[in-house]
């Protein structure tokens, strides 16, 4: 059978000894805070906060992103996560065509895009219910995203900024997004994805 350690009587509360009159007692466990050998830190750095695990986009980067979830329910029956979509969009293929797409769109006269939409050829609309979705994306639908989106979307523009030689917009950015050809192109990487067992 061990032995017993000895304890020191306490009144119920962490270190205070009843036999001292209510004297606070130092926990053995704890050691003194030795400041004397330490240098100065004045004027360095603090710690750093950790980053927000969400964040918001911009009204046309939101509706952009909210289109994809979409567009990959309707073609697939099963709604994609945050964290499908984010990995889609900071692939190398997604970033040279969203480029590719940037450059095509920044070439093409404005007039042109409002015609296709008079003709009825606009992009499709999407109503979001937030009562119905799967609950994986109903911070979405509020506005908030992952920060691994975020990131895709900065890793976006570098891009096109690096192979067109001026950064887009984040209008530019969504602009692209919704096009039909690059929501295909992302609904096709997502479901690859999902049948590698990524």
């Amino acid at each position: 059978m061990p032995a017993a350690v000895p304890q020191r009587p306490t009144s119920g509360r962490c270190g205070e000894s009843s036999a001292k009159g209510g004297e606070l007692l130092p926990n053995p466990s704890m050691k003194p805070l030795e400041t004397q050998d330490r240098r100065e830190t004045r004027g360095a750095p603090g710690p750093k906060a950790s980053a927000p695990p969400l964040m918001r986009l911009g009204s046309g980067l939101r509706e952009a992103i909210l289109l994809i979830m979409a567009y990959v329910r309707q073609a697939t029956g099963a709604e994609p996560s945050q964290e499908e979509i984010a990995a889609v969009l900071k692939s190398y293929f997604t970033l040279d065509e969203v480029t590719n797409q940037i450059n095509y769109l920044r070439k093409k006269p404005v007039g042109d895009e409002r015609a296709d939409e008079e003709a009825g050829l606009s992009r499709l609309g999407v109503r979001v219910n937030l009562l119905s979705g799967p609950p994986k994306n109903s911070l979405a639908r509020a506005g908030y995203f992952i920060r691994p989106i975020a990131e895709a979307i900065v890793g976006i523009i570098k891009h096109a900024k690096a192979m067109l030689g001026k950064a887009p917009s984040e209008d530019d950015v969504a602009r692209s997004l919704k096009s039909s050809f690059i929501l295909s192109e992302i609904k096709n990487q997502i479901v690859h994805a999902r049948k590698s067992g990524r």
